[in-house]
């Protein structure tokens, strides 16, 4: 059965409110995809609430192993370079395997910090990026990529099935990690559509 979201004792009506917009933004991220938006609206609400669950899991797995929310320090007992990189052309950070390295490319953490006038936002800036990257790390050499434990009907003819995988789940549960490792109070995802606005207006 789908793991519900856990609701935390006391919870106050801000914390009803950040569990509500994380869901939303969590909708808004697999939106576009074809095979969920087939799914019936009950099912929709499991498979979201599973995979936020999923990644919170994880990230409080990583804290209690490594003893510390800071990614740069988890990368580093887990053996993966964090280094910053030129020639970005507007991408934002990536992972590499072959190399167990997290790249993050400077024109644009160099812009998001000019453009960013939130200091709660601007102080984990660089964790969020490399937080977001090592989860790509996690799937890849730990739990597995998270899209690949859930799959679809994509049509029936007759005897003959067709399943496939709804990939922006990884990116949820990524989020859900980020946001529960570095205890913000926003989703992540604020970060993807603020990056989303600076390179496309300019």
């Amino acid at each position: 059965m789908p793991t519900r979201l856990k609701k935390k004792k006391g919870s106050n009506k801000a914390q009803i409110i950040g569990d509500r917009n994380r869901l939303v933004l969590a909708y808004m991220e697999l939106a576009k995809d074809k095979l969920f938006k087939k799914l019936d609206e009950n099912r929709k609400m499991n498979l979201v609430e599973e995979v936020l669950a999923v990644g919170d899991d994880i990230a409080t797995g990583v804290v209690d192993e490594f003893g510390t929310r800071d990614p740069r320090k988890i990368a580093a007992k887990l053996g993966v370079r964090v280094f910053g990189e030129d020639q970005g052309r507007s991408r934002r950070a990536e992972y590499r395997d072959a190399k167990k390295e997290i790249v993050i490319y400077r024109e644009f953490h160099e812009k998001l910090l000019r453009e960013v006038h939130s200091k709660e936002l601007s102080e984990h800036l660089l964790k969020f990026i490399v937080a977001h990257e090592l989860f790509s790390y996690l799937e890849l050499n730990r739990v597995g990529e998270i899209y690949k434990r859930y799959k679809f009907e994509a049509w029936k003819i007759g005897p003959l099935r067709r399943q496939k995988f709804i990939k922006g789940l990884s990116r949820v549960a990524a989020q859900a990690f980020t946001q529960s490792l570095l205890g913000l109070e926003v989703s992540p995802q604020v970060f993807d559509y603020l990056t989303y606005i600076l390179f496309t207006n300019n």
